[in-house]
């Protein structure tokens, strides 16, 4: 199945129809949802035909720190299945939370690859149902999910994603406003002109959302804000 997902995300395909190919995938190999995550720091982004309504609820609650299929993601194999009730034997109480709330929304275990990308990154994507278990097939080979993914990956990469998963981040209003101007093409001594402030105060303010984004400089953090809707 994996051999025909990758064929088909290896057209030319629009965001519509790579979420409804990927969609489509869930549904004849049994799932009910799908999920892809982009772990890259502040960067982290999820796309998804999760319900709107779970996919706030999990930014909100900031449900990434305690999401055992992200921790798994990051330090476990790269193919494994997953489950509520494997989960809730943790005993952690933020655990039973996150699936006492997912429950709501239907989902209750699942089977997930993850890829790692450089140093600290990772393509994480998930199947999801409603069943209490999901067991792994001991077909899928592992060098056919990761190539799967790396198409995935290229296909959502540039679309909209439907949640930022960065929710601790928190511009100030001189930051996102100075950090605008940045983005689009005006200097440190024109923005602080336009504001009327010092220069010392607009330097101050950037780094301050440099450091904040975990941007490496400036232009990188405009680029962060800009995808993460901060300015």
């Amino acid at each position: 199945m994996l051999l025909l997902l990758i064929d088909r995300l290896s057209l030319p395909l629009e965001e519509k129809a790579a979420r409804r190919a990927l969609r489509d995938f869930a549904e004849a190999t049994g799932f009910d949802f799908y999920a892809y995550l982009y772990l890259s720091g502040p960067e982290s982004f999820a796309v998804s035909n999760y319900s709107r309504e779970w996919q706030e609820l999990y930014v909100e609650n900031d449900f990434i720190r305690v999401d055992p299929v992200v921790t798994k993601a990051k330090h476990g194999p790269p193919l494994f299945a997953w489950s509520a009730d494997e989960a809730r034997r943790s005993g952690r109480r933020g655990v039973s939370q996150f699936f006492t709330e997912a429950d709501r929304f239907g989902i209750r275990s699942g089977i997930s690859i993850s890829i790692p990308v450089g140093f600290k990154d990772r393509m994480v994507f998930t199947l999801a149902s409603g069943r209490p278990v999901s067991a792994l097939s001991t077909d899928i080979d592992p060098v056919t999910a990761a190539v799967a993914v790396a198409f995935i990956h290229s296909r959502l990469d540039g679309v909209s994603s439907d949640a930022s998963l960065a929710s601790g981040i928190r511009l100030s209003p001189r930051e996102a406003e100075c950090l605008r101007w940045f983005a689009e093409g005006m200097s440190m001594p024109d923005i602080a002109l336009m504001l009327g402030v010092a220069y010392r105060s607009v330097r101050s303010y950037l780094d301050g959302a440099t450091k904040k984004l975990g941007a490496s400089n400036t232009r990188q953090a405009a680029s962060i804000a800009i995808r993460l809707g901060l300015i």
